[in-house]
Parts: C-alpha cells; structure tokens; sequence
C-alpha cells in the first residue's frame, strides 16, 4: 500500500493494478478434485505434446473483437478451453473494485478488459498456494487450468469524491517524458553499445523483407524518478527502425526502399498512460491495445520483450517465426519455479531455427539480453526445424463462469 503523500500536483491517468475474477468450480470433495485436477493435467500435457497449439491468431484476433465490442449484448466474453468447453466471463469495466487499497479518499474502478496468459508451467502447476486451513487452495482454478487465455481487467485509480484519475506514483509531464527519450536515445546512439549491436547486425545476412517492430511489456515511461530500463528499451526500438530501414533500402527489401514508408513499429503495454501513447505515436510507434501485438508478429517482424511478465516467448512459439528476436537470453532455468516468462520446451524447439548473436552486457538497462536471427536468410546455417503444431476441432460444449468477487493480479 502507497502512503497518500504519493498524490501531488503529478496526478494523471493511471492504471497500477490488474483485477480478475477467480473462475470457482462447482461444489465437489476433496477426492473429487484431487480426481478432476488430475485428469485436467494429464489432458493438458496430452495437448501439449501433440502439438496443439496453446495461443493462436485467430483466438487472439476474436478476443480483440469481443474487446471492442464490451462483450455483446450480454455483456459476457467467451473463451474455448482445450477441452473443448467454453466459458463465458462477465466483464467488469465500470464496477468498483470491493476494496480501497489507497484509503477511503480513493476508489479504484475497474477498466478496460486485457487477456490474462497462462503457459504451460503455469496450467501445470500443482502446488497449493499457503492460505491457511486444512484446505488446500491452488493458483488455478480446476477450470482454469484448460484456460491458456482468460479475462482480466485494468483498474482506475480515481478520487471517491470528484471522480477524477489519480495517478498512484507520481508521473511526469508530456515535454519530461518527451526529452527523457530524445536524450535516452542520443545517449545510446552515439555509445559503444550501441556501436556493438550495429556491428553484429551487420556481420550476418539478415532474413529478407523485415517490415515491423513489435514491442511488448516496456513499461511506462511516465514515472517521475526516470524509468532508464524503459526509456532504453523504447529508445532501442527507433534506433533499430532507422538503422533497419537504412539496410533495406541499401539492400532493394523490406519496406525501407528509397521512397517508401519507414518500418512500422508497434507497442504493447497495459501499464501506458496517455502520456506514453502520445509520445510514442509522435515517434512514429503505433500502440495496441492488449492482444493486438501479438497479432502484428510473423515472419517479417523484429520482436523486442525484455523481462516480461507474461509468457512471451511460448505465445510466440506457437504464432510465428519472427525474423528477429531481442530478448532475455535463452536459458533453461529452475524449473521448480514459476517464470513468468519461461523457457519451455516449445520455446526450445523454436531455438533451434534461430542462430544466437551477443546483445553487449548492460545490466542497468538490458539485463541478460541476447539477439536471435532466423536461420535460412541467415549465412549461418545449423540443423533445426520450425515446430510443426497441428490444430484440431474442440468439443461445442458451452457453460457460464461461475465467479466470485476475489482479487486474482492478472499477470504472474
């Protein structure tokens, strides 16, 4: 909990925490759950190593619509599970949170609806969460666990009395935010990392016809105390824009040709304040609502996602083969804990149609990053090829959600 002092002449628009409802399931014994949580498991590691895909386009694509469209005329978005089942979760958008986790001066009212991820560690994960009580009570729901996407919603911070939106943190201005970057961005350009990430670019024969940049979970730019990991990250983005137009136009591909329109560049993150979107959209960045990036990525994007809390790489491995990826270097880790953005065995299989080049060491702003160039265009060429996943037809059977009022953080 944030002290009100936070609350100064800063305030602005903010969305700080993540609010989804639980999706309970019906009464049963502990025998029964046992039994059921079992065989949810089995059917999903079935799933999975059949091949079938956890994260689609077209899933992604329909919840964007039903994103738009508040849900339809009941007011309800509908996700099919791997089990063929689908649910129907009730949007929240306007109601108020139950609690006031900033004291009684302030409300926090639940906003726009985004996707909530789950990857396969996550739906198979079976350790009780400590609550308390001789019950034990499980991260997923039974239901849950045939769920890899689910709903969860943005909360509004606003004033209980003027209703006004308050920011939680104290953020910064448009013209801070704007030389924050510019001066981020000179920063880096004229650095010897950056000098590095050029001359690895150029020492490989990039894939052919890079036309996008898709960037997810930067972060804000906004806060008051300069953000560097996130100045960086979206400095990074239109530095690699000019410098990739200006290899496509040398080399006739891509959509950086003489004349034609600049790499497009686009920009994921539930956490952006309008402040964030306006200042990306003057640096040419398209922003997209939540799950509109991954909709963007194939084979001609460069995809840039450092440290993000949600299962990027394993959506991507199911998606694409993008033509460039920047982000946390591969590394099977514990796997007796829960990444949130882990290395999975798709995401293994993925690497073997890419050739890992080095991303120059910056623990301040990069952490333990690394390049990944796909094979084929490549002038490196080893043994690997892309996963093959098999889609199949899913049961029509059909159930509403059964929902209680508990807070759920909406990501890992």
């Amino acid at each position: 909990m944030f002290s009100r002092s936070v609350f100064n002449d800063y305030s602005s628009e903010v969305f700080d925490v993540c609010y989804r409802d639980r999706i309970e399931d019906p009464p049963m014994t502990r025998d029964e759950e046992v039994e059921k949580r079992a065989a949810a498991h089995a059917l999903v590691q079935s799933k999975y190593d059949t091949g079938v895909p956890f994260f689609t386009k077209d899933v992604f694509r329909d919840l964007a619509r039903q994103f738009e469209a508040n849900g339809g005329p009941d007011g309800k978005i509908s996700v099919t599970g791997l089990d063929g089942v689908t649910v129907h979760i009730p949007l929240k958008t306007g109601q108020e949170y139950p609690r006031r986790p900033y004291g009684d001066d302030f409300v926090c009212i639940v906003a726009k609806p985004i996707v909530h991820y789950r990857g396969i560690q996550n739906l198979l994960d079976k350790r009780p969460i400590p609550a308390g009580g001789d019950v034990p009570f499980y991260m997923n729901s039974i239901r849950e666990i045939y769920l890899p996407v689910d709903v969860s919603h943005l909360v509004e911070v606003r004033d209980a009395q003027t209703k006004e939106l308050v920011s939680v943190l104290p953020v910064a201005d448009h013209d801070t935010v704007k030389q924050r970057l510019d001066q981020m961005r000179q920063s880096l350009e004229a650095s010897e990392h950056f000098a590095q990430i050029r001359s690895t670019l150029v020492s490989v024969a990039l894939p052919s016809g890079i036309a996008k940049i898709v960037a997810l979970a930067c972060s804000t730019m906004t806060e008051r105390d300069p953000p560097e990991c996130s100045l960086a990250q979206h400095a990074l983005v239109l530095m690699l824009r000019d410098f990739l137009s200006r290899d496509s136009s040398k080399s006739g591909t891509g959509s950086g040709g003489p004349g034609s329109t600049r790499i497009q560049c686009f920009a994921q993150e539930p956490r952006y304040l309008p402040i964030d979107e306006q200042v990306l959209r003057e640096n040419g960045v398209t922003v997209l609502d939540d799950p509109g990036a991954f909709v963007e990525i194939d084979e001609t994007s460069v995809v840039l996602s450092i440290a993000p809390d949600i299962p990027v790489r394993e959506i991507v491995a199911d998606i694409a083969r993008p033509a460039i990826m920047i982000w946390d270097k591969v590394v099977v880790k514990d796997k007796s804990t829960l990444w949130t953005d882990p290395v999975t065995p798709r995401v293994e299989r993925m690497m073997e149609d890419y050739i890992e080049l080095p991303f120059p060491p910056n623990d301040e702003l990069f952490g333990d990053v690394a390049i990944y160039v796909r094979k084929g265009d490549s002038k490196v060429n080893r043994p690997g090829q892309a996963q093959q996943v098999v889609g199949e037809q899913r049961l029509g059977v059909s159930v509403d959600a059964h929902v209680e009022g508990q807070h759920g953080s909406g990501k890992l």
